[in-house]
């Protein structure tokens, strides 16, 4: 099953038992591959002709003098690769910019995904909000360090924009539109936190990581103790697979919220640590995680949010067995948190399902997937999730069902989002004079064809050459009821 981006047993977790005081205390380092270059040496002299014994002379020569090079090659580049290491520790720190790090990760996300694309064999793994998408590795690229606005927004002359993005976003509406109205009210009250971080929701929803990231930055540069902006942030950068940085946003949100566990005097230092430490640290938060689950008395009054955290962590280091635990105790923990909200459940029931899927579980994963659904019927990613389910356990029927069921809604969700642009900009009241190009470009700006090439695969699965050959960007899934309820 292909790796799963993140992020009900009813089981609550016991932290005082003494599984989870033997924790995950070892993770694979990261290499830095180098490239053997052979050496091509060019030169005039005599012509022989050499019998076999001296061929084996003379290769065995090659062999050492090729070795030496590469090893010449490796001690020259260490300098440099230990440069570039510093340089990557210093970008962390403070949570500055991290647009280079992006490209160079969504560069490396692409490259995978081709590679992928080429493989229809393989068993596919569920999509919890992006998580698992990235390797960590990075490339160095001109830095851009603040939030990119989209130029035309039909909000900027609303009252109360910020209330109008809550709106959407609580009936399910348009994620585009919705981070259209907090951009106008971070642009109208530039000091505004929570617009940031709903802002920054909006983006990671929306599978813009990248946006997201700026925005959640620019609302701890507002309110550097923001709860929910370090949380968002730490499941963020576990999106794009940058985990060190992940592990260090979980550690200062836990000095926020829990200064006797540590203290923000006593965080982890970028400098301190290059790569090969990734395992020291994620061993060290854990650790500071699980003291913090074991301050509540029982299961049912654990804070939701530690477990949520300790989730991801477990998650970054592919215990999903753990992780499972840690997001059922905190869907079923009676304390309220920032990630057990109302508007937040299902988003958690997500994440158990493609964790649940990830440990292999899919059966489970699809229960999961159904709650969220149950709890937020217009939830797009939980339906693909639950086709992709379906697919791993061969169901090719059920799964294009729930493909094509969520196309549907996007489709629906898009024409609600293209109504309401149309009634904002027209000048005239019907909408006549709104352009369809115009309206595109604002509420399909951000549109994803992951679905469509999943519901590719599956027919391809399927033997239906002549179906898949129908699936489009764009398409009306209505073309398919024919062949499959939805």
């Amino acid at each position: 099953m292909m790796g799963v981006g993140m992020m009900n047993s009813g089981y609550s977790m016991g932290m005082q038992t003494p599984m989870y005081n033997q924790m995950y205390h070892h993770q694979h380092q990261p290499q830095h591959h180098i490239s053997d270059q052979q050496t091509d040496v060019k030169g005039k002299g005599k012509i022989v002709e050499l019998d076999d014994h001296q061929w084996e002379e003379q290769f065995a020569q090659i062999e050492l003098q090729d070795k030496q090079a590469r090893e010449d090659e490796s001690l020259a580049m260490e300098p440099e690769l230990n440069k570039l290491d510093e340089k990557i520790l210093e970008s962390e720190t403070g949570f500055g910019d991290f647009e280079s790090i992006w490209r160079g990760i969504q560069n490396e996300n692409d490259a995978m995904r081709s590679m992928a694309d080429d493989d229809l064999g393989m068993k596919w793994g569920d999509d919890m909000e992006g998580w698992g998408a990235g390797s960590g590795r990075v490339t160095a690229n001109p830095p851009v360090e603040e939030y990119l606005f989209e130029e035309e927004n039909i909000f900027k002359d609303q009252q109360n924009p910020f209330e109008e993005g809550v709106r959407i976003m609580n009936e399910g509406g348009n994620l585009s539109l919705a981070a259209l109205a907090f951009e106008a009210a971070v642009q109208k009250q530039p000091d505004h936190v929570e617009a940031w971080v709903y802002l920054g929701s909006a983006q990671a929803q929306n599978e813009k990581e990248e946006a997201a990231i700026r925005a959640l930055e620019h609302a701890l540069k507002l309110d550097s103790n923001n709860l929910a902006a370090l949380m968002g942030l730490a499941v963020s950068y576990t999106n794009e697979g940058y985990d060190s940085t992940a592990y260090r946003t979980l550690e200062r949100w836990l000095s926020v919220k829990y200064p006797n566990i540590i203290s923000p005097t006593e965080l982890s230092s970028a400098a301190e640590m290059g790569f090969t430490d990734r395992a020291q640290l994620h061993e060290k938060v854990t650790d500071l995680f699980i003291r913090a689950a074991q301050l509540s008395p029982d299961g049912e009054h654990m804070d939701p949010d530690v477990q949520v955290g300790l989730g991801v962590l477990f998650y970054g280091a592919e215990d999903y067995d753990k992780a499972v635990d840690c997001f059922s105790a905190a869907l079923t923990s009676s304390e309220m948190g920032s990630t057990n909200q109302r508007s937040q459940i299902h988003l958690l029931w997500n994440r158990l399902g493609a964790t649940l899927a990830n440990s292999g579980r899919s059966e489970e994963a699809i229960a999961a997937y159904e709650k969220a659904l149950t709890l937020h019927p217009n939830f797009v990613r939980a339906r693909y999730n639950l086709g992709v389910s379906c697919m791993n356990i061969g169901c090719h029927d059920q799964a294009a069902g729930h493909l094509l069921n969520a196309l549907d809604m996007h489709k629906s969700v898009e024409k609600s989002g293209r109504e309401k642009a149309r009634e904002i900009l027209s000048s005239t009241g019907d909408g006549s004079d709104v352009s369809d190009e115009r309206l595109d470009q604002m509420t399909t700006q951000n549109r994803s064809t992951t679905l469509y090439d999943t519901l590719r695969r599956v027919f391809t699965l399927m033997g239906r050459r002549d179906l898949s050959e129908k699936v489009i960007v764009g398409m009306d899934p209505d073309i398919f009821r024919a062949d499959f309820e939805f």
